[in-house]
């Protein structure tokens, strides 16, 4: 018979709590030490001293197991993103949004197999590939780990919103950026799928495709740093730096 303290979870559930904690943290490790191909749930099983048909109890499948290991790994970037966000005032919305990028960048090179699995996983639409048909937006029917990268995207997006609004739609010189001729096909992807995935607001096109131009040379960015693919090796962060200030006045916002 198991007992429960008011309000509080049951011994059973408590157990059931940390087997599930041991079986991520094993195929953590795992992931740390043979990368994304390398998690076995016949490893896990034995590290965890179960029967890998004992796992079943737990998790249906080993997609089920990385579905959630990647949401507790989106769970960390958002945490240490709102950390440094949370320096600058709520105001201060071009300061949160360079948090933001610097966040990423140190959160996703500093766990680079963690980063690796979120942008392999689930095959064929990466955790971090935040796209998606229209009719998947209007209907909002996504899985636990793309609604996770939304919120870590949108955590930079509503600050772009914020902007746009404390400034009355001007605080952007765009006269500074070279906006291309764009079909109207175009046009309407961004406003309507970017904005809802990776802004959370619905802007005005010059600031949508800014951001998501932006948003796409960061990714870039600090994707081949995480992979060593970056054209510097020895002065790796005047490097990143000079990009995003590159980057900042391509789109008429000064560092």
């Amino acid at each position: 018979m198991t007992s429960t303290t008011a309000g509080g979870p049951s011994r059973r559930e408590r157990m059931r709590a940390e087997t599930i904690a041991e079986i991520k943290a094993s195929a953590r490790s795992q992931l740390l030490q043979h990368g994304p191909s390398g998690i076995s749930l016949r490893a896990i099983a034995r590290d965890v001293g179960v029967t890998a048909a004992a796992l079943y109890r737990y998790f249906d499948s080993l997609d089920a197991l990385l579905m959630e290991l990647c949401c507790d790994l989106y769970d960390e970037l958002i945490s240490a993103t709102r950390e440094a966000m949370d320096e600058a005032p709520p105001e201060a919305h071009l300061e949160r949004m360079k948090a933001w990028v610097w966040a990423f960048r140190a959160w996703s090179v500093g766990n680079r197999r963690e980063f690796e699995l979120m942008i392999s996983y689930p095959e064929g639409n990466s955790a971090m590939s935040i796209c998606a048909d229209p009719k998947t937006i209007d209907s909002g029917a996504f899985d636990p780990v793309t609604l996770k990268s939304m919120e870590h995207a949108q955590m930079c997006g509503r600050e772009l919103a914020g902007f746009y609004r404390q400034t009355e739609g001007e605080g952007f010189d765009f006269g500074a950026a070279a906006m291309p001729e764009m079909s109207e096909g175009l046009k309407q992807e961004l406003v309507e799928s970017c904005s809802a995935m990776i802004i959370g607001e619905r802007l005005p096109v010059s600031w949508v495709y800014a951001f998501a131009s932006a948003w796409v040379r960061v990714f870039g960015l600090v994707t081949m740093e995480a992979f060593g693919s970056l054209p510097v090796q020895d002065n790796i962060d005047e490097f990143y730096k000079a990009q995003i200030k590159s980057m900042l006045r391509d789109f008429g916002m000064e560092e």
